[in-house]
């Protein structure tokens, strides 16, 4: 899927190298939304390779769908989007975008685009995506997007639960 401002390529194995210096170089940004990652294992090449085996494998089996958005010349990823426990035509919806990247719209468009292929190509009825109550921006992200407020996790971050559903 192309843009004016990315390119947006389904994760493979020739992603390794960039999502290391992704996860490196953003390391503070998305810790605090993110799971505790071991700085040891994680921001390594082989995790990344081995990750990225994983990830194809619960494609490959229906279970998952994972995007990452890239600058133009391929050189850098800026972003990803990431559709998994899918089923019933169902879905949970995760992304990050880099620092520096931010609030210049290109996770929403990034977003429509993937919605529409889920929607389209996959037969997602309903995408679900929870968000922590503190991260204002992603909230207002998701409501762009026709997101509808359906409740709040009992969790210990009192996620929101948001959901869009295909009509």
């Amino acid at each position: 899927m192309q843009s004016e401002n990315f390119e947006l390529e389904t994760l493979n194995l020739n992603h390794a190298l960039l999502q290391v210096e992704y996860y490196s170089s953003n390391k503070e940004h998305l810790e605090v939304w993110e799971p505790v990652r071991s700085p040891d294992k994680f921001y390594t090449l082989k995790y990344q390779k081995n990750k990225i085996k994983e990830l194809l494998d619960c494609i490959k089996k229906g279970q998952s769908m994972h995007f990452i958005i890239l600058n133009k010349s391929k050189s850098q990823m800026i972003g990803a989007c990431n559709y998994t426990k899918i089923k019933d035509n169902k879905c949970w919806l995760g992304y990050s975008i880099a620092k520096i990247s931010e609030g210049k719209s290109l996770m929403y468009e990034a977003l429509e685009s993937t919605n529409i292929y889920m929607k389209k190509k996959l037969y997602i009825k309903e995408i679900r995506a929870g968000i922590l109550p503190n991260n204002k921006r992603s909230i207002r992200l998701i409501k762009r997007l026709d997101f509808k407020y359906i409740s709040e996790k009992d969790a210990p971050n009192h996620i929101f639960g948001y959901c869009i559903v295909n009509d």
